[in-house]
C-alpha cells in the first residue's frame, strides 16, 4: 500500500552530534543497537496504516529503532550502520502524503517533514494507543481524518489515489510542520540517546565517506545556518560543483580533438558530452544527498537545478541519438547521402526527436512541480492561435513528406517547374533547393514546390529532336519528294536515332518557305550526348537539301517586271458553265455534297500515291511504323468492329480503284 521511495530519505541520516547521556540509558540502548537488524525488524514488522491507531503506532515504533540506529553509528561510524539508518527512512515517509509535492524534492521534502515531526511528537504528550482510533471508528463517516490532540497535525483517510484508503499524515502536514516545530522549539525531546533536537542533529550531519575529524575541525563561524542548511556544506557543495564542470570542460574539449569521417560519427561523438553530463550530475547529486546531506531550501535548489540539467541533457541526447541512427541506416550502401531517401530519413528522426523532446521536457515539469498537462489541456483559444501561427510550417513539413510519398524528384535531378528550371541539390523540411543553369541557388518552400507543375528531364528515356526547316519556293516538288525520302533513309538508318518514330513531313507553305518538320527521338538521356546526335542529324539534313539541289529559304521577296497576261478566260468559262450545270441538275455541292455523290466520291483518289509500293494493294493495318495515341484494344467487341471498318475501307477503295485511263 505504500508509495515506491528511495531508500535515501534526509531524515534517516540523522547522524547527530554527541550529546549527555544516561549510562543506564546508554547501556540498554547500545545492547539494542549491537543486536538490532534493520532488515529483520522491517519484515517482521510492516508499515501498517489502516487506521490512525496503526499510523500513530508504526511512527512510535520507527521512531525507537531509528535511535538504536542512530547510537550504533555513533559508536562504529562505518557503512553497515548508516545503511541501518537509511533503511528507516522510506518508511518514515510512507506515513506521509507527499502527492502534492513535486517529485524531483519529494525526498528532500519528506524527509524535512519526517524530521520535524519526530520532533514534534517527541516533545508533546501524546494519547496512549487505546485512545487513539481505530478504523472501525470512521465507519461512515467523511471525511476520515483526526487530530493529534494539542497540535494543528491531522492523520487523514485518503480518498483517491494509489493510497486510497490508508490513514497518512495529511497533505498540509508540510507546511503545517515546519510552523508548529518552533512554537515546539523549547520544550524538552524524549529520547533515549539524548538528542536535544532531531532537526539540529541532522543540519550538521554526515554520511561515512566524511571524516568526523573533518567536522569537529569545522570553525563555529561556518556552522551558521544559510538556506537551511549549513554554510560549510553550502561550501562543500559549491566547490564540488565547479570540480564537476571543470572535468566536464576538460571532456568536451578533449572530444573536439577526435576528428570523425562520417556523420553518425560525428553526431555520436556530439553526444558524448550531454551523456557525461547527466552521469557526472547523478553521480554530484548522489554523493551530495547521501554524504554531505544539505537540507531544506538549499537542498531543494540543488535538486531542482540538478533535474534541468539532466532533463535538458536527456533531451539533448534523445536528439542526437536519433539522428546518429538515422545516419546510420544512410550509411547503407542503398541510400545516397544526398538523396530524397536520406534527407527525409533526417526529416523523419528530427519530427520524432522533437516530439520526444516536448514529452521529455514536460515530464520534467510535472518532476519540478509544474502542472504541464493541465496547462495543455487548458490551452483552448492560446492553442488554435499557436496553431495558426505554425501552418506554414505545417504546410511545408506536409509537402516534403509528399515529396518523399509521391516521389516526382530526388537530389540529383534535372528538372522544371513553373517558369524554372534547374538541378535539385537539397529537400529539406522547410524547403527545396535547387541549382540553375546560371549557376543560382532556389530555395522553394516544399508547399509551393508541391504545388507547381514538376517536369522531370531526370526521368526521360530518350530525347525529342524537333525542328522545321524551310526550302525555297523554286524547289520542284519531285525534288521536295526527294529531300523528304532521303531525310527518312538517313534517320531509319541512323544508329543513334529509335527508327520506329520517325517523322519527316511536309508540313505547309511558309511565307517564304516549303515547310518540312523532323520530329525523331534520340536514343540517350544525357544532354551533352544529346546536343551531339542533334548536330549530327542536322548537318546531314544541311547535305541532303543541298544534294537533291535545292536550298533553304530565308524571309525575302521577290518582284517580277512582266506584263499582266490576266486570267485564263476559256478556263474561267469552262468553270462557270460546269456550276451552272450543277444548279440546272440540283446537284450544286454547297454547303455539302450529296450522299449518292459522297459516296461516289468516297476513296477514288490514288493514295498512297502511284508509284509507290503500297500503291497496287491496301496496306495491312500494322503496316509501318505506328505511334499509338491509346491502349491497344482488348475487348472483342471493339476488335471485331475495328477489323469491320478497315475491311469496309479497303473494299471500297478497291472497287472505286481508277482504271488505266484514270476512270472508275
Amino acid at each position: 500500500m505504500g508509495q515506491d521511495y528511495p531508500a535515501t530519505p534526509v531524515v534517516a541520516k540523522a547522524a547527530a552530534k554527541k550529546a549527555p547521556v544516561n549510562p543506564v540509558v546508554a547501556k540498554a540502548a547500545a545492547k539494542k543497537a549491537k543486536e538490532y537488524n534493520p532488515t529483520k525488524a522491517t519484515l517482521v514488522q510492516p508499515v501498517r496504516t489502516d487506521s490512525p491507531r496503526q499510523t500513530m503506532k508504526t511512527f512510535l515504533r520507527l521512531t525507537g529503532e531509528l535511535e538504536v540506529a542512530v547510537l550504533a553509528y555513533r559508536r562504529f561510524r562505518n557503512r553497515l550502520n548508516f545503511e541501518r539508518i537509511r533503511i528507516l527512512g522510506p518508511e518514515f515517509m510512507e506515513l506521509l502524503d507527499l502527492s502534492e509535492v513535486p517529485k524531483a524534492s519529494r525526498w528532500e521534502v519528506g524527509g524535512d517533514t519526517s524530521t520535524f515531526l519526530l520532533d514534534i511528537l517527541g516533545r508533546v504528550e501524546l494519547p496512549t494507543l487505546n485512545e487513539i482510533p481505530d478504523a472501525a471508528a470512521f465507519d461512515g463517516i467523511k471525511p476520515a481524518q483526526w487530530r493529534i490532540p494539542g497540535t494543528p497535525l491531522k492523520i487523514v483517510r485518503v480518498a483517491n489515489g494509489v493510497r486510497e484508503g490508508e490513514f497518512l499524515f495529511s497533505a498540509r502536514t508540510v507546511d503545517v510542520a515546519p510552523i508548529f516545530h518552533k512554537r515546539t522549539a523549547n520544550l524538552p525531546l524524549r529520547s533515549d540517546i539524548g538528542i536535544v533536537s532531531w532537526y539540529e542533529a541532522l543540519l550538521q550531519g554526515t554520511g561515512p565517506m566524511v571524516p568526523m575529524g573533518f567536522i569537529r575541525a569545522i570553525p563555529e563561524s561556518l556552522t551558521g545556518v544559510w538556506l537551511d542548511t549549513p554554510i560549510w556544506k553550502g561550501g562543500i557543495v559549491l566547490v564540488l560543483v565547479l570540480i564537476t564542470v571543470s572535468l566536464l570542460l576538460l571532456w568536451h574539449k578533449g572530444l573536439r580533438r577526435y576528428k570523425p569521417k562520417n556523420r553518425a560519427a560525428r553526431v555520436f561523438r556530439r553526444s558524448m558530452t550531454p551523456i557525461a553530463i547527466i552521469a557526472a550530475v547523478l553521480s554530484l547529486k548522489a554523493f551530495v544527498s547521501y554524504q554531505i546531506e544539505i537540507t531544506g531550501r538549499f537542498a531543494a535548489i540543488f535538486d531542482g537545478t540538478a533535474t534541468v540539467v539532466v532533463y535538458l541533457s536527456a533531451v539533448l541526447v534523445f536528439w542526437l541519438l536519433l539522428a546518429m541512427v538515422s545516419e546510420l541506416i544512410i550509411q547503407s550502401p542503398k541510400i545516397q547521402d544526398d538523396s530524397l531517401d536520406a534527407n527525409l530519413l533526417r526529416l523523419g528522426a528530427r519530427i520524432v526527436s522533437f516530439l520526444g523532446a516536448l514529452l521529455i521536457l514536460a515530464i520534467a515539469g510535472q518532476d519540478l512541480g509544474l502542472p504541464v498537462f493541465s496547462i495543455i489541456a487548458g490551452l483552448g483559444i492560446g492553442g488554435i492561435a499557436v496553431a495558426l501561427a505554425i501552418r506554414p510550417t505545417l504546410e511545408n513539413l506536409i509537402s516534403g513528406v509528399i515529396l518523399y510519398l509521391d516521389r516526382p524528384v530526388k537530389v540529383g535531378d534535372y528538372c522544371g517547374f513553373g517558369d524554372q528550371t534547374g538541378t535539385i541539390e537539397h529537400i529539406g523540411m522547410r524547403a527545396t533547393r535547387i541549382r540553375t543553369l546560371d549557376r543560382t541557388l532556389i530555395s522553394v518552400p516544399n508547399s509551393v514546390f508541391a504545388d507547381k507543375e514538376i517536369e522531370n528531364w531526370a526521368h526521360c528515356d530518350k530525347r525529342q529532336i524537333r525542328t522545321v526547316i524551310g526550302l525555297r519556293y523554286e524547289t520542284e516538288p519531285d525534288q521536295l519528294r526527294h529531300v523528304l525520302a532521303k531525310l527518312r533513309e538517313m534517320f531509319v538508318a541512323h544508329p543513334r536515332i529509335e527508327p520506329e518514330t520517325v517523322r519527316v513531313r511536309f508540313v505547309g507553305y511558309g511565307t517564304s518557305s516549303l515547310d518540312v518538320e523532323i520530329r525523331v527521338y534520340a536514343l540517350t538521356r544525357e544532354w551533352n550526348d544529346f546536343f551531339a546526335i542533334r548536330e549530327d542529324v542536322l548537318m546531314r539534313a544541311n547535305d541532303i537539301v543541298r544534294g537533291s539541289g535545292s536550298g533553304f529559304a530565308f524571309p525575302s521577296q521577290t518582284v517580277y517586271m512582266r506584263r499582266d497576261e490576266g486570267l485564263d478566260a476559256d478556263r474561267g468559262n469552262e468553270a462557270v458553265e460546269q456550276v451552272q450545270a450543277w444548279r440546272r441538275s440540283d446537284i450544286l455541292p454547297f454547303p455539302e455534297h450529296s450522299s449518292a455523290r459522297a459516296e461516289q466520291l468516297s476513296g477514288t483518289l490514288d493514295y498512297p500515291p502511284r508509284g509507290s509500293p503500297d500503291a497496287k494493294q491496301p496496306p495491312a493495318p500494322n503496316a509501318g511504323y505506328i505511334e499509338p495515341i491509346s491502349a491497344p484494344l482488348e475487348n472483342e467487341e471493339d476488335k471485331s468492329a475495328s477489323e469491320t471498318v478497315i475491311g469496309s475501307i479497303s473494299s471500297t477503295r478497291a472497287r472505286l480503284r481508277p482504271d488505266t485511263n484514270g476512270r472508275l
